[in-house]
This record gives C-alpha cells, sequence and structure tokens, in this order.
C-alpha cells in the first residue's frame, strides 16, 4: 500500500521529472494573484506569489491527489466569485472573493494559507531579508544549548502543580 504525502508545505526539490504539472496557465497565473494577495510585496521581499512560491505548492500537488483536488476546486471557487477575472480586480475586491472563499471552503483557504506561509518563509531571498537561519530539518547546525538561557525561570516561583 502506497501512502500520500500527508504533511503540508512545499517541497524544495521536485518530486516529479520535469516540471510539475498540475496547474494550467490561467491557474497559475490566479495562483499567483492570490499568493501575493496573501503575502503581499514588502520591502526588500516579492510577495508570495512574486517569489514563485506556487511552484513549490505545485510539486507538493503533483504527489498528493487529495490536495491536488482539495486546490484544484479551491481555485475554481475563487474564479467563479470574482465579478471578473481575479488578477484584473482591485485588491479590495481581491480581498472581499478571498473572504468568501475562506467562509465557504476553510479546509482549502487554512490549507492555502499554511503552504504559501512554508513556502515563502523557507524562500531564501525571504531568509536572508529577515537574516534568520533556515527553519530544521533543511540541515542547519544549530549551537550547542546553554543552560544559562533558563536561568530567569529557575528563579521564578513554580506556577505549576506537582504530578503524583
Amino acid at each position: 500500500m502506497t501512502l500520500e504525502p500527508t504533511g503540508a508545505g512545499p517541497r524544495a526539490e521536485p518530486s516529479v521529472v520535469g516540471e510539475p504539472s498540475v496547474f494550467d496557465a490561467t491557474q497559475r497565473a490566479l495562483l499567483r494573484a492570490v499568493l501575493n494577495r496573501i503575502v503581499p510585496p514588502h520591502a526588500d521581499r516579492g510577495g508570495a506569489g512574486d517569489l514563485d512560491i506556487g511552484t513549490s505548492i505545485e510539486r507538493t500537488l503533483a504527489d498528493s491527489p487529495r490536495l491536488r483536488r482539495l486546490f484544484l476546486d479551491g481555485l475554481h471557487d475563487i474564479a467563479i466569485n470574482s465579478t471578473a477575472d481575479f488578477v484584473d480586480l482591485s485588491h479590495a475586491d481581491q480581498t472581499v472573493v478571498l473572504q468568501t472563499v475562506e467562509q465557504a471552503h476553510p479546509a482549502f483557504f487554512s490549507t492555502l494559507v499554511e503552504h504559501t506561509y512554508r513556502g515563502y518563509y523557507t524562500h531564501p531571498r525571504v531568509q536572508r531579508a529577515l537574516s534568520s537561519r533556515p527553519p530544521q530539518p533543511i540541515g542547519y547546525e544549530l549551537p550547542p544549548f546553554d543552560p544559562a538561557l533558563l536561568d530567569t525561570q529557575r528563579q521564578r516561583a513554580p506556577f505549576w502543580r506537582p504530578t503524583p
């Protein structure tokens, strides 16, 4: 029995040969605009769509029929709730459409947001802009634990009950 991936988040490396092909060009453009509304461009960082987070999401969807169906249905709902092409709507109208879809399809929307954030905050350009290290398990060596970090906590009175 083969299990499909259940973990949320982007795949760092393609798990399929060549580029993923879950979305057509129209769906990719829609996803790009949606991602830019979830994480808009800011200062020296592009928006999630501008950083091509959609490609890492698409790689994940290529491995998971369940997630693929969820995203295809969700993007379809965004398209039909738009009074015009979503990409051409004002930011305010895009927000209204996304709020409508979020209310109607919370499972899709929460999964979309989670994949967006994971892809965005693990992107090398965002990591550099935030001057932070990549999250585990990418391979960053953690420094040895410094017990002195707990000194303030150790000076506090216990706020818990002992267990039997």
